[in-house]
């Protein structure tokens, strides 16, 4: 049995279908990649394990229990918590709060190791600790985020498009702190549009082409696809491998 799994899974909105008819699995310590050009309905697809879209048809498991069309707050409390794409700190609270915001609901033992966990993957944050979030940069802001939804000790955690926006750097403090998490044992399953970034740590990949999966298997199987690549990556094979 995998730990997530997604059957036929449909999302619409309204007569627009997003996301059609995918299936999906994340094992258990694994990072799943899904990837494809803007539009292809990477983010609805996230959306809907989530909670935060609707499922028009189809189904979500994790661990063999549905949680198809749970709302959003329970799902995150059997386990599935997601980074959303664009942050979405709260920018008033300090780094601190921001953090313990997101373990508001693990009991107070637990969120003390789990914060020693998140300043350990990043030591900026417990540097900044009492800094106003909102007056990070951006990349340490995505860590904060990053941060938080680890504080809610997630079996699997979702991350829509965390390097968007950021400088090469921090990119790559993104991709280690994934390989990181993931060599702990926590699942990973991640939409992304850099192609480098994302083939650098998935095991799995994904490719959705107007909300349709064209190609999934192992990570470095679908990188050295010509016809994946070019076409719904927008990346050079030989670049891409060099």
């Amino acid at each position: 049995m995998s730990l997530l799994e997604i059957r036929s899974l449909t999302v619409a909105y309204g007569k627009v279908v997003a996301v059609r008819d995918v299936d999906l699995t994340l094992e258990e310590g694994t990072v799943g990649v899904v990837v494809g050009v803007n539009g292809a309905g990477k983010s609805s697809l996230m959306n809907a394990v989530s909670g935060l879209a609707p499922v028009t048809s189809g189904s979500i498991h994790l661990r063999g229990q549905s949680i198809t069309r749970r709302a959003s707050h329970r799902i995150a409390r059997a386990g599935v918590v997601q980074v959303p794409e664009g942050r979405r700190i709260f920018s008033p609270l300090s780094v601190e709060d921001n953090l313990l915001v997101g373990g508001h609901a693990v009991p107070a033992a637990r969120r003390h190791d789990l914060l020693d966990r998140v300043y350990t993957l990043f030591p900026v944050l417990q540097e900044r600790r009492r800094s106003t979030a909102g007056l990070l940069s951006g990349g340490q802001q995505q860590m904060v985020a990053f941060g938080r939804a680890l504080m809610a000790d997630p079996t699997v955690l979702l991350l829509d498009e965390p390097s968007m926006g950021l400088a090469p750097v921090m990119v790559d403090v993104v991709v280690e702190a994934v390989r990181s998490i993931a060599a702990d044992g926590l699942s990973v399953l991640m939409v992304e549009q850099n192609a480098h970034a994302a083939f650098s740590v998935a095991d799995t990949a994904h490719v959705l082409e107007n909300g349709v999966v064209v190609a999934s298997g192992p990570a470095a199987q679908i990188r050295e696809d010509p016809r994946v690549v070019r076409a719904f990556l927008g990346i050079d094979v030989d670049a891409a491998a060099g």
